[in-house]
């Protein structure tokens, strides 16, 4: 079996520039440092994914403050990465068929035709929405909370539910007012 090459784009998902040196450090170190629970997460490009992320967040703080270490930080970046993305798995809980069996029929049934209409709703909802309202409403439906959310965007999480609850309140205005007309 061969061995997986690990990949690190020199530019952020915004074409910005990473600083080479940070890029550089990440080069060498992810054979050894991806090892890091790697039996865990069990998928090379979700930890191709997280190694990307620590680099992104490493040069970021490079543009800010000096950093020391440049192996060491991005090193730090990728283990708070992969712990926070374990811990986010652990909230889902494995059921045997015999368990939702029994939750399906013990409670109220729903139609069909009530979670079409509330599919489509949504998908209309997230057309209709800017595109940061629609990216926070993304996460939030990926399981996100607002404060991991806020962190991501780097505001506060007063603010960011300011903002996301003033998006959708237009998005809704928007698709009712669609409605209305129709």
């Amino acid at each position: 079996m061969a061995r997986y090459r690990f990949w690190i784009h020199d530019k952020d998902e915004e074409g910005r520039p990473l600083d080479e040196e940070i890029v550089k450090a990440a080069e060498e170190i992810a054979p050894t440092v991806t090892r890091y629970r790697q039996k865990e997460i069990r998928c090379e490009s979700t930890t191709n994914r997280m190694l990307q992320d620590a680099v992104e967040a490493a040069s970021k703080a490079r543009h800010s403050r000096p950093i020391e270490n440049p192996t060491g930080y991005p090193t730090f970046a990728y283990k708070r990465i992969v712990d926070k993305f374990l811990n986010r798995q652990k909230r889902i809980v494995a059921v045997d068929d015999t368990f939702l069996e029994d939750l399906a029929n013990s409670g109220e049934s729903h139609s069909y035709e009530e979670m079409i209409h509330n599919r489509l709703l949504l998908e209309k909802l997230m057309e209709a929405m800017d595109p940061d309202t629609r990216r926070v409403c993304s996460a939030r439906i990926d399981g996100y909370s607002m404060v991991e959310i806020a962190e991501q965007l780097h505001v506060t999480p007063n603010c960011l539910a300011v903002r996301y609850m003033r998006g959708l309140k237009k998005a809704a205005d928007k698709v009712l007012g669609e409605d209305k007309q129709r």
